[in-house]
């Protein structure tokens, strides 16, 4: 057996049994943790608040409190506590890779996410969704392909997080922490009605600051900082009975340094390149790189640079008249980021010039940056409607993103003199519309078939290339590619449609017990590598820059445009609440089995492309559809309240992947790997989650104690090129005193990665043909006290 999965059984189970020792002659009043267990959490997994346990979807829901318990700040930490959920950052903190059932997401591109973020119904695109989670009402993660319930289609699943609406309450909060690492954070909200039953306003926002968490070696600020501001004005309007309007404004903005680069290790000599006066020096790095993890190597970058600005409107309409209700969610959305990263993870090395004095210029291997300014606006309309024995949900979607500024990507690399290449000027318009609906009938009091149906169109077009010494506007790069030169700056386009639907029955055994299975068919549509290739560098010609490839360059072409992305899947699943005695709690468990057709791969051609070739591919890699894969799964989730004020839970997620085939251009070129060995296999064969929730039996000052701990662990996970991060456990704990004498005043402390874990959390370069390859290195111990006032 897996050393992990035994480990976290063998954890579960001694909590389990300690259990009902620990929570011994308590009396103290049901937790936030004990509702959970009964499954009264309620979700919007089906566009209608249902209870958890009554939707034949495998879902793990949090609560605001629950999110506290296990001091989540951003989504990304949602990992430690959604096991089979990955979240990881490749090529800068913008960059958001999610994980879910095997289905991941390249680091490259606009495409579409194959696990999407919905924030107050809107669907986020990939960049830019690492949301703060400071006054949320819910998140909740739903597995398997979603569709004929949502805007966006997906593959994977969704990530759906909703904000605190107002309320016709005056009421709100304030809240300050206090953390290693000079951490400070102050968040708050204030929700104020306006007039009674009609209009109310909420006002909500947080500050964040922390200073580096990973020195550089070299000289420089260090890496890995926190600088971030946000607020969210929201406000509510009934005017009379059966509409609701409700429009929130978000802000959010990070200027921060990079996220620091473990040098990782040495895949070949540079003497291979008639670089060998650098071995010595790499290999100095690597001594100091592995004796201190958190540390990296600046590079001459200066800290780098990770700037991200957010602005975004949301507008939830509805009008409900009888049984049915109209409903229409619009969103608009500008993002702009500005990021510098050492992708090399090296030191500026050090090459003489040849003259008879000692001096040398600068070498650097890999440095990589990129600048995007995007809109993207997206609209929803729905009928929704509830009937004695069925009901239904009719949706059109509409999506349209498109550049807002010049945007592109830049890299030095492989530079004697560290003289970058020229920038690379690439902007992509995405449209999409689809049609869907779905509906349930009740066959019996006890039996419901639910039935699914979608249709998408797809539409990309693309212009870039090297314009001038810096990135550029779409406008000129369209007036530069209407020329016909052949000269690196061109356009390129797409289209695609395709059907995607869901079939499923649920049988509510009893009103504990629920059981299901549904089938379900998800899609990604085609999309483009940028810019468009027409140089002699990518299609084919020969010029001794390509000396990767033997004075022959690569032809690109056939990697020009990626084609749709199929998932089918069949899932089975039990959902079951229980009591014993006293004991009350849940255990939810499903099963499905999926055929993952045409899905897309991760082609680096650094090493292939001579730098600087005007058509570079943008960032360096490309997309490319190349593998069918098989991956089946079982996951869990239970939990166990002995008493009312104690639960102790334990969560679970196996992922089987297998290539089934493996198909690529013939014009391949040789310097690309891609065997059943580099298929990206992104999510852990497994990684669980052991949780205890425990109101202490007293209680000073008339407040309640609240003790809460997890443990997390992980198989080898994400990766790149096939290659996966080491596994590791991580644990967290929490102590909270709450209401303290009858006030609204809590009181808390908590220590994140308790034992100080060394661990990689995603990858930046892991190629063999890279001569070095570097990771990102997940947070050290961090500790903080906080203290909140609620009114």
């Amino acid at each position: 057996m897996n050393n992990r999965i035994l480990k976290c059984v063998l954890l579960s189970t001694a909590v389990f049994i300690a259990a009902p020792v620990a929570a011994q002659d308590t009396g103290a009043e049901v937790s936030d943790a004990d509702a959970a267990s009964s499954g009264d959490i309620v979700v919007t997994a089906r566009r209608r608040e249902e209870r958890l346990q009554d939707v034949p979807v495998s879902i793990s829901a949090f609560s605001p409190e629950a999110l506290q318990r296990s001091t989540v700040q951003t989504v990304s930490d949602i990992k430690t506590i959604a096991p089979g959920f990955t979240f990881s950052s490749e090529g800068g903190k913008d960059n958001v890779s999610l994980t879910l059932r095997g289905i991941g997401q390249l680091p490259l591109g606009e495409v579409t996410p194959g696990v999407v973020i919905y924030l107050n119904d809107t669907p986020l695109p990939s960049v830019g969704s690492n949301v703060p989670t400071y006054d949320i009402s819910s998140i909740q993660v739903l597995k398997g392909p979603q569709g004929t319930l949502f805007g966006r289609n997906t593959l994977g699943g969704a990530v759906v997080i909703g904000s605190q609406k107002p309320t016709y309450y005056f009421e709100g909060y304030v809240e300050g922490t206090y953390g290693r690492f000079d951490y400070r954070e102050v968040q708050g909200a204030v929700n104020i009605p306006i007039i009674e039953d009609k209009v109310a306003f909420r006002a909500a926002g947080q500050i964040r600051r922390q200073d580096p968490r990973t020195v550089a070696f070299d000289g420089g600020p260090g890496f890995d900082d926190v600088h971030q501001d946000a607020f969210r004005l929201s406000l509510l309007l009934e005017p009379f009975e059966g509409f609701k309007s409700t429009t929130v404004y978000e802000y959010f903005k990070a200027d921060e340094l990079a996220g620091g680069l473990y040098l990782l290790r040495q895949n070949y000599p540079f003497a291979a390149l008639g670089l060998g006066v650098v071995d010595p020096q790499v290999a100095a790095a690597l001594e100091t790189q592995r004796a201190n993890r958190r540390g990296s190597f600046d590079g001459g970058i200066d800290g780098g640079l990770s700037y991200r600005k957010t602005t975004a409107i949301t507008n939830d309409t509805s009008y409900t008249f009888g049984a049915l209700t109209l409903r229409n969610i619009f969103g608009y959305r500008k993002n702009y980021s500005d990021q510098l990263i050492n992708s090399g993870g090296l030191p500026l090395l050090q090459i003489p010039t040849g003259l008879a004095d000692p001096a040398t210029v600068p070498f650097t291997l890999f440095n990589a940056s990129s600048a995007l300014d995007r809109q993207y606006l997206t609209n929803e309309t729905q009928l929704l409607g509830e009937f004695s024995g069925f009901n239904f949900i009719v949706g059109v979607f509409y999506n349209n993103d498109k550049p807002d500024g010049p945007s592109g990507s830049q890299f030095t690399a492989f530079s004697v003199g560290s003289v970058p290449a020229p920038a690379v000027t690439a902007h992509v318009r995405n449209k999409n519309w689809a049609v869907y609906g779905q509906i349930g009938y009740e066959i019996t009091e006890k039996l419901k078939l639910n039935l699914g149906a979608r249709y998408s169109w797809d539409k990309v077009s693309a212009c870039g290339g090297t314009i001038g010494s810096t990135y550029v506007d779409e406008s000129t790069c369209l007036d530069v590619a209407a020329t016909g030169l052949i000269d690196g700056v061109g356009t390129v386009s797409n289209k695609g449609e395709e059907p995607s639907w869901t079939i499923g029955l649920d049988y509510k055994a009893n009103p504990d017990w629920l059981l299901y299975i549904v089938s379900r068919r998800g899609y990604r549509g085609a999309n483009v590598n940028t810019p468009l290739f027409e140089t002699p560098y990518t299609t084919g010609g020969t010029d001794p820059a390509c000396t990767a490839t033997g004075g022959v360059c690569p032809d690109l072409r056939p990697f020009q445009k990626t084609g749709e992305e199929t998932i089918t899947d069949v899932e089975i699943g039990s959902k079951y609440n229980y009591r014993v005695g006293a004991a009350r709690g849940l255990l939810n468990i499903a099963a499905y089995y999926s055929k993952y057709k045409n899905a897309l791969q991760f082609l680096n051609t650094q090493t292939t492309v001579p730098n600087g070739t005007p058509d570079s591919p943008t960032n360096g890699s490309l997309a490319v559809n190349a593998a069918d894969l098989r991956i089946w799964g079982v996951e869990l989730e239970a939990s166990i309240s002995p008493v009312r004020s104690l639960t102790v839970g334990f969560n679970a997620a196996y992922t089987n992947v297998k290539v089934e085939k493996l198909a690529l251009p013939a014009v391949l070129p040789s310097t690309i790997e891609l065997g059943p060995d580099q298929v990206n296999k992104y999510s852990p064969s497994f990684s669980g989650t052991a949780s205890i929730s425990w109101t202490l039996p007293v209680r000073p000052v008339d407040g309640d104690l609240i003790f809460n701990a997890d443990v997390f662990m992980t198989d080898d996970f994400g990766g790149q090129n096939g290659e996966k991060l080491p596994g590791y456990e991580l644990a967290n704990a929490r102590l909270d005193w709450r209401s303290i004498a009858g006030t609204g005043l809590d009181l808390g402390v908590f220590v994140k990665n308790v034992f100080d874990v060394d661990y990689y959390s995603a990858s930046s370069v892991l190629l063999s043909s890279f001569p070095t390859n570097s990771v990102y290195v997940g947070e050290p111990r961090t500790w903080g006290v906080s203290a909140k006032y609620s009114f």
